[in-house]
């Protein structure tokens, strides 16, 4: 009897029963990927020119939910610049993006100018046929140096339509392939200011279109520095490098 009456103490003792002590709450990490609504990023360009990005609400695309990214004053283009957003999600191992609307315009835009000489003056519209709802992979959780990964490779099928005319098309099929890697890990210092660790990743998209049975392959690079729990803190592409000048989050 004594014996069980020693290893009952013994056990009360260990998990601290009948102390007055309330055991300190465990600290909550912040978000890896920061998502709270009413968080936002503001951004400069090496022209000066700034930006704002902030996470607007939320909202469900085909059985999924996704956190909504508004930009105020975004800088507008017509390259197919992946890194510039609107809906994304966040999972317990990854980051992804909704690329649809994106591919859409962007072929809607580019494909009449390929073929503007042959059919000058003629009206020229951009069909695209219906595809599955691709996300781009824009990084897995957590980054490591040199890692690599597909972040998107998916086939879009269309008709460059003449004169709103059914009967005149140009069928055409595109493919893009991003892929990305982390090549360096360091830190970096920004205008928003100095970040202990950063991951450097590097995409490189390749995109090729076929039309009048001639493939014509266009590739770019954009390079983003990635602070864990605060977001992007640099971009940098062939055209410019804009960088984080300030954040809040909710």
């Amino acid at each position: 009897m004594r014996l069980i009456l020693f290893a009952l103490c013994s056990i009360l003792l260990l998990s601290g029963c009948g102390s007055d002590e309330t055991p300190a709450p465990m600290e909550q990490m912040p978000n890896y990927f920061p998502d709270g609504i009413g968080s936002r990023w503001i951004y400069k360009n090496s022209d000066g020119y700034q930006w704002t990005r902030e996470v607007s609400g939320k909202t469900n695309i085909e059985g999924k939910d996704y956190q909504v990214f508004e930009d105020t004053t975004p800088i507008t283009g017509t390259d197919l610049d992946f890194l510039n957003f609107t809906y994304y999600r966040v999972t317990s191992n990854e980051v992804m993006f909704t690329v649809s609307e994106k591919v859409t315009d962007y072929f809607q835009t580019e494909l009449p100018k390929a073929v503007q000489d042959e059919f000058a003056g003629l009206e020229l519209t951009v069909a695209v046929e219906p595809f599955a709802h691709p996300e781009l992979i824009f990084f897995q959780i957590p980054l490591a140096p040199n890692f690599q990964w597909d972040a998107l490779n998916i086939t879009v099928n269309g008709n460059i339509i003449l004169q709103n005319l059914v009967l005149l098309q140009i069928p055409f099929e595109a493919r893009i392939r991003v892929k990305a890697e982390v090549v360096a890990e360091s830190p970096l210092d920004t205008p928003a200011g100095n970040f202990e660790k950063t991951y450097q990743v590097e995409y490189q998209t390749e995109i090729t279109h076929t039309l009048f049975s001639t493939d014509e392959t266009i590739q770019g690079r954009q390079t983003i520095w990635f602070a864990p729990h605060i977001g992007v803190v640099k971009i940098e592409d062939e055209h410019d490098v804009t960088e984080l000048i300030e954040y809040s989050f909710f």
